[in-house]
């Protein structure tokens, strides 16, 4: 964990523009601020106001803001709508076969070498890229047909920047339960923003 002082300093040297260029990629230039922003040790309002001051224009600070700005939505979804984030918000998940979790999520098993890393390193550290969480939850919807609740539980449980907020809705969003369109994902999206 790092004390006030060392986060101020790692948010002062974020460079949005190459985090824009990058931050689809599993070794993009990401912050792993997660943790500290989920626990309240700091918020996004005062990333954005630390961003600012260092200099950055609003355009070249968009795209990570924009990122600030769906966990921030996603919270706010989370206080009005409450318990009823766990359920299907705009329509049912399509052609679920069942409500458990796939064993290959469990045992880092899928045969798919960039999705397996990350789900040992989601063991290991707690950590996980935001773009293979959406692979994982893409899996586990649509390749595996779950629903997407205890699945989203299930990495809940071990994200160490886990908020359910932001957890559930993003499965929602995958799993087309929170959106017009459901997220796809093809092995050639993976191999490129993953480098397998």
């Amino acid at each position: 964990m790092m004390n006030l002082e060392a986060l101020q300093k790692r948010v002062q040297a974020i460079d949005p523009v190459q985090y824009g260029r990058s931050r689809n990629y599993s070794n993009g230039a990401v912050t792993e601020l997660g943790p500290y922003i989920a626990r309240g040790v700091i918020d996004t309002a005062w990333v954005a106001d630390t961003l600012r001051e260092s200099g950055w224009s609003f355009f070249q600070a968009q795209p990570f803001l924009q990122q600030l700005a769906w966990r921030d939505f996603f919270q706010r979804v989370w206080q009005s709508k409450g318990e009823g984030i766990n359920q299907d918000i705009r329509q049912a998940q399509e052609a679920v076969l069942h409500h458990q979790l796939p064993g290959a999520m469990l045992h880092s098993t899928t045969g798919i070498g960039a999705i397996d890393q990350a789900l040992d390193r989601l063991n290991d550290t707690g950590l996980m890229h935001n773009h293979l969480r959406m692979y994982t939850a893409f899996l586990n919807c649509h390749q595996a047909r779950a629903h997407w609740f205890l699945p989203a539980q299930w990495m809940y449980a071990h994200l160490l920047d886990g908020d359910w907020g932001s957890n559930a809705l993003s499965w929602q969003w995958v799993a087309g339960t929170f959106s017009n369109k459901r997220y796809c994902a093809n092995q050639e999206n993976i191999n490129r923003f993953t480098g397998s």
